[in-house]
């Protein structure tokens, strides 16, 4: 084993310990609160707000007409500006921030209840929580890696390589193919 496989194994070990330590409503609460969990409402302001926003758009464009309808400068700038869709995603960020701040507040007590039973699944589930997002992080600092190339990811792959825990074929996994490396690896599979 390299030094490479015993930091990962370290991090995972810590991801596991700090996971139950902190059991599952703690963490969850950590990565669903500050900065997070703006981040987190703002991707599902995304997700969801596009999905809900076809039924929506007869009463947005309703918006939009009365809006320019008015002949003054400023409602003319609103209603270029697109006001009624700016609405529409602060309404749904307001929703889904509050939406996410009940369900942490019913997961954080529930996870805080004292049944032995609770109190058991809680650290079981924080441990394999944390690590699991441990592990999308450790996946994604790879990706940004490759997704760099040129000699810092040979550099890299090169570091890795001869590793027991094989971190190297991890990282050519997750490494970005560029178009003629793909195009090649399909040819190569259906010859």
């Amino acid at each position: 084993m390299i030094v490479v496989d015993w930091i990962f194994l370290g991090i995972i070990l810590g991801g596991l310990v700090l996971g139950a330590l902190f059991g599952f409503g703690g963490i969850f609460k950590f990565f669903t609160t500050g900065i997070f969990g703006i981040i987190i409402s703002v991707a599902v302001c995304l997700l969801i707000g596009t999905a809900f926003y076809g039924p929506c758009e007869p009463w947005l464009i309703k918006i939009q007409e009365a809006i320019m309808a008015n002949e003054n400068w400023f409602c003319q700038f609103l209603g270029k500006l697109n006001i009624q869709v700016i609405l529409y995603y602060i309404i749904m960020f307001v929703i889904v921030w509050l939406l996410r701040f009940i369900i942490v507040r019913i997961i954080k007590a529930i996870s805080q209840s004292e049944n032995k039973v609770i109190k058991i699944m809680n650290r079981i589930i924080g441990s394999v929580f944390l690590m699991a997002i441990l592990l999308l992080l450790l996946f994604f600092v790879f990706f940004v890696i490759g997704w760099v190339g040129g000699q810092t990811a040979d550099d890299f792959s090169a570091y890795l390589a001869g590793g027991a825990l094989r971190l190297d074929r991890l990282f050519e996994f997750l490494r970005p193919v560029e178009e003629s490396e793909a195009v090649a690896s399909v040819l190569k599979t259906l010859i």
